[in-house]
């Protein structure tokens, strides 16, 4: 029997299609100013706020949607979302109810767990440093994904009584997602699987000019700051939202151009005004100086390892090698996931296919169907709801009390159409089979529903895939 993957709503979420006339997003101007909280409450969903303590001593931010907007109770594994560079959860959610990935999953049912790494706009505490000094603000990624990400997957599990979770991670989470289960290969085993949108591992084949040429000028750029004494870059401010408002009052302007499109890739038919601005009053939240300089190192060496002190003696002192140490893609043993546009200014699609080679474990890769899809798309993207209806009616429920798989929409081979017929009259099982390997096992009755339209027959896309886990009872579920 298969596993829950989410891996069709990711697609249900990410893909696009043909502009339409109007905003397609049902949001306000006045959520640019709310808190994550604050934003989830407001559209009818339940919100918990957790405070993560990490081994060496930050205090984390997480929130939990752990309901959907008509009552949803969560029945399905917990989900752990990790957000992008310089943002925060509020990837997660911004764009609103019937958009958001955040709202998706937790209207079918999944347990909603939004991190925020040390540093950003709910993540700034400790047990012992003070927020203004530069102990604080002494991390990289490194120190994220071995000290945060463990963290939150820790009490996630703790708190939910799960086994095993869902990662979701977008650029920066890809990455210290990553960082994560190469440091520390324990965590493989708590992990269902890793969604990747837009792994941002390898970046060296940038086509931005501006991040080219911020990478190129970062130690220059490091050093100005910490000489004013400041070791934190892009916080969030108060009036953060008036100040981009004006600056950048349309996607149009060129200003956005140049904060938009040459960052993530132009797909100007795709990028409401509207809610740009309104993410713009999210984002950036936050991020350390050293972090910066890290993601400079990757774009310039092309290398995914460990911050380089771009001194001996402090390497050795780190790591007992002038040599910094990369990191082991081999130690990856969870099944990955990986979605990208060939229009990312941040992730070259190269770069993707290079990832995917040298991970032990990948299950499916997917290229979104749009030339213009890129970096802000992932969140951004105004038509995500245009194509659900194709993808939705792959995706099936059988009643409160039967659980089953969705599986990949890859093209090709892998894939098998399997009708399952009379599901409520209680067949003992029904078993799909290719080649003579058992794709899919059904042990349950109830009824069947595709797409909230009740139905005696089930539509599934299959595919054969030896990382598949059992389908366990609904108590190891919750």
């Amino acid at each position: 029997m298969l596993s829950l993957s989410i891996v069709v709503l990711v697609l249900i979420w990410s893909l696009t299609a043909t502009a339409r006339a109007g905003s397609p997003f049902h949001v306000a101007e006045e959520d640019a100013k709310l808190l994550v909280p604050q934003l989830v409450r407001k559209y009818g969903y339940p919100v918990e706020k957790h405070q993560v303590r990490t081994e060496d001593g930050y205090l984390l931010g997480m929130f939990r949607i752990p309901g959907g907007r008509n009552g949803t109770v969560p029945g399905r594994r917990p989900i752990l979302m990790m957000h992008s560079w310089f943002s925060s959860c509020a990837d997660w959610v911004v764009i609103g109810p019937g958009n958001a990935l955040g709202y998706l999953l937790a209207d079918r049912g999944y347990d909603i767990w939004m991190g925020n790494v040390r540093g950003n706009r709910y993540s700034r505490r400790h047990e012992r440093l003070r927020v203004k000094t530069r102990a604080f603000w002494d991390f990289s990624l490194d120190e994220i994904g071995y000290y945060d990400v463990p963290a939150m997957i820790d009490y996630v599990l703790n708190r939910t009584n799960a086994r095993k979770l869902h990662y979701v991670g977008f650029s920066q989470g890809t990455i210290v997602g990553l960082i994560a289960l190469t440091s520390r290969p324990q965590y493989n085993e708590k992990i269902v699987q890793l969604q990747e949108l837009s792994p941002a591992i390898y970046v060296y084949r940038n086509p931005s000019v501006i991040m080219r040429t911020l990478a190129f000028m970062a130690k220059s750029l490091a050093e100005g700051y910490t000489l004013f004494g400041s070791f934190e870059l892009m916080s969030h401010w108060t009036g953060q939202y008036e100040f981009y408002r004006m600056l950048c009052p349309s996607p149009k302007q060129l200003i956005c151009r140049m904060l938009i499109y040459e960052v993530s890739g132009e797909n100007a038919k795709q990028l409401d005004a509207k809610m740009l601005r309104i993410f713009l009053g999210h984002a950036p939240a936050g991020s350390s100086v050293k972090q910066f300089l890290h993601y400079a190192q990757l774009i310039n060496d092309g290398v995914f390892r460990r911050y380089d002190y771009d001194d001996d003696r402090a390497n050795v002192a780190a790591y007992g090698s002038k040599q910094v140490p990369r990191y082991n893609l081999s130690h990856v043993t969870a099944p990955v996931r990986t979605y990208y546009g060939r229009n990312d200014n941040v992730v070259n699609f190269r770069n993707v296919k290079r990832l995917e080679r040298e991970l032990p474990n990948l299950v499916s890769s997917y290229l979104v169907p749009d030339e213009r899809f890129g970096h802000a798309d992932f969140i951004l993207n105004k038509n995500v709801k245009k194509r659900r209806p194709v993808l939705l009616q792959k995706i099936v429920y059988c009643g409160p009390n039967y659980y089953k798989a969705e599986t990949t929409l890859l093209p090709g081979a892998g894939q098998n159409v399997c009708r399952v017929r009379k599901v409520g009259e209680g067949a003992a099982a029904n078993i799909c089979t290719k080649q003579n390997n058992v794709l899919f096992l059904i042990n349950a009755p109830g009824t069947c529903r595709v797409d909230s339209v009740d139905a005696a027959e089930c539509r599934l896309i299959l595919q054969n895939d030896a990382n598949l886990e059992p389908l366990e009872s609904d108590s190891s579920l919750a």
